[in-house]
């Protein structure tokens, strides 16, 4: 790990996926809004260096003062230059107000990384282990300090970004705790973007209409994996007067006769000045359209540091195979989670959640826009069906065929989200053979007033009334007021068996209980009491799937849990897409794991008990 002098290194750079990491492998730390700029210490020489190697030392003279007096001969440092708002957010637009001032403004580095300490090359250390070395070598400074440490969590990602998106941040980076320092782009660091925003190269602009001037809009364009320059629409917000005239001294000098873009030009360019591709841009925009086009883009600044020829379109990475449009939709208003967090978590919760939907007929919930919006029940896909997705075909009451949804992998789950699907149900029997029921679900729905302790009593009666017989049972809460106790059994009786055997038990309970249980769903008996609804278990009936996400505020989930561990649960919509997966690390492995090898029979014996 030896080094000669300190020199110049390539940056390692993100990947821009479109939902956070899952495992306990990732941290994570505040996207900035700057300069990336590598501070190479070699006794009382200090540079500041763009990520393409540019010295931009002198632009930056209290961040070069600051790390000269770092405890150390010989550093390379890697972070980023901000401008902090009075929030603590950092502003690229307020970057570049204070770089034009003499002298700037208050500027931060804010240092993530540590390549190099004295005569040792750190990048094959893991990261947390640079860090820490990075943290011991800044030492606690104040405040106002130039050079800070950028510190990094290991809290869920999925809830830090929706935090990040509430509070204007940019976004966050997810890093590989364990994963060495390498130059160039990688799947080891994840760039997790709030809102769409890229850089794009100025190939043309018109001139101002009304009281503007300087300039109307400036023409943006992206090169494509081939090279090629592409239009990708125009931008005229986000400017002010002074950022006009400037811009339009700037583009006045690059001008060409015609457009340096050969694809998606648009027809008519009347009123448009073409200029060489010499600028680079960074824009904010709410979505690419179907044609290429950016939708809603504002100006953010210049890119001084960027080259034209590395300015493609950013493609978010596919979740599970699918990929998303509208990543950044928000669906749950409240906690501000968003399809790609939505998408996020079915495929960290697959492996537990499939083999109990799997190969099952579904109905669906979809609500396209969010929980604020109109959503509808489903029990049929309409429209033309995803790849991820298939159907099966089930003869219904009438006698003639419908096509029921059927999911096969973590692909299928993401893309009923890329849908709209925010409520997953399932039948009690599995395709290949609809009318064998392979599980009995026991909905415990409380009456108005009932307390959980009461529900939680419920749940637990039920499962000492199937012990009796011989009946292992499972549980879950609802994402909604009660809980669900499940019975697995083998494939060797029809619906109306199972229906009989269900309706026994909840006219037991309520027979030995009658003023806490109730078998019929009777508004003007309800009261006071808990309906044991066993009518999930005829034909064509469901239950909300184990994991399910519900179409209510709080984005609460069906969550199975362990029966020792119920008496800590405090209500049925305690899971919620945010804590997940602090529920899954406590249980370590899934509660219903193990009904999957049950092969309980509802035997004559059984049944004549449960009657008698």
């Amino acid at each position: 790990m030896a080094a000669g002098r300190p020199g110049f290194i390539p940056p390692q750079l993100a990947t821009l996926v479109d939902a956070p990491p899952s495992g306990r492998d990732w941290v994570h730390e505040v996207k900035l809004d700057g300069y990336r700029l590598e501070c190479i210490k070699d006794g009382d020489r200090i540079r500041l260096l763009t990520r393409t190697g540019l010295d931009w030392t002198a632009r930056f003279p209290a961040i070069a003062a600051a790390a000269a007096r770092l405890p150390a001969r010989r550093a390379i440092l890697d972070g980023e230059a901000v401008a902090l708002l009075p929030n603590g957010v950092s502003s690229f637009r307020a970057l570049q107000q204070r770089l034009s001032e003499d002298p700037p403004g208050d500027l931060v580095y804010f240092a993530f990384d540590l390549l190099r300490l004295e005569d040792l090359d750190l990048r094959d250390l893991p990261l947390v282990d640079r860090k820490a070395r990075l943290a011991k070598l800044l030492g606690t400074r104040r405040p106002g300090n130039a050079l800070r440490y950028s510190a990094h969590t290991n809290s869920d990602p999925a809830g830090a970004l929706a935090a990040a998106c509430r509070r204007g941040l940019e976004g966050l980076i997810a890093k590989r705790k364990d994963e060495p320092y390498r130059s160039g782009r990688s799947r080891s660091w994840l760039k997790l973007k709030c809102q769409s925003r890229q850089e794009f190269i100025v190939i043309g602009y018109t001139d101002p209409k009304g009281r503007r001037s300087g300039i109307g809009a400036l023409l943006l364009g992206v090169r494509e994996e081939d090279g090629t320059l592409r239009y990708a629409g125009r931008v005229g917000t986000g400017m002010n007067e002074q950022l006009l005239g400037s811009l339009k001294d700037t583009v006045e000098r690059l001008g060409r006769p015609t457009s340096p873009a050969t694809r998606g030009v648009p027809r008519s360019a009347a009123g448009v000045h073409w200029v060489e591709p010499k600028l680079v841009v960074e824009v904010e925009f709410t979505e690419w359209t179907a044609e290429g086009l950016l939708r809603h883009p504002s100006f953010v600044g210049i890119r001084e540091d960027k080259a034209p020829r590395d300015v493609r379109r950013e493609a978010p990475m596919q979740v599970a195979g699918i990929t998303l449009s509208n990543p950044g939709r928000v669906l749950y208003p409240e906690q501000g989670l968003t399809k790609q967090d939505l998408a996020a978590y079915y495929d960290a919760i697959a492996p537990w959640m499939l083999p109990h939907v799997e190969g099952r007929p579904l109905s669906l919930v979809r609500c396209p826009s969010g929980t604020a919006k109109a959503c509808f029940y489903q029990k049929h896909w309409s429209g033309t069906l995803p790849d991820a997705l298939d159907t099966v075909d089930i003869k219904e009451g009438s006698g003639a065929k419908a096509a029921y949804t059927v999911v096969r992998d973590a692909a299928g789950l993401v893309s009923l989200i890329q849908h709209g699907v925010l409520e997953i149900h399932v039948w009690g029997a599995r395709e290949d053979d609809v009318e064998a029921p392979d599980r009995i679900i026991f909905d415990l729905d409380p009456a108005p007033g009932i307390s959980w302790a009461r529900v939680r009593e419920g749940a637990l009666r039920l499962k000492t009334l199937l012990e009796e017989v011989g009946l292992e049972t499972w549980v879950k809460t609802t994402g909604g007021k009660g809980l669900h106790v499940a019975l697995p059994i083998a494939r060797r009786s029809g619906w109306s068996e199972v229906s009989a055997f269900a309706r026994a038990v909840a006219e037991r309970l309520s027979v030995e209980e009658p003023e806490k249980y109730l078998a019929k769903a009777s508004k003007a008996e309800r009261k006071g009491k808990i309906f044991v609804d066993w009518l999930r278990n005829t034909r064509g009936a469901t239950a909300v799937a184990p994991w399910s996400t519900r179409a209510r505020e709080g984005a609460p989930i069906s969550a199975p849990v362990a029966w020792k561990d119920l008496p800590t649960i405090r209500s049925g919509d305690q899971y919620t897409v945010e804590n997940a997966h602090a529920l899954a690390g406590k249980q370590g492995k899934d509660p219903w794991g193990a009904m999957l090898a049950s092969k309980q029979r509802l035997t004559a014996a059984v049944l004549k008990k449960m009657s008698g």
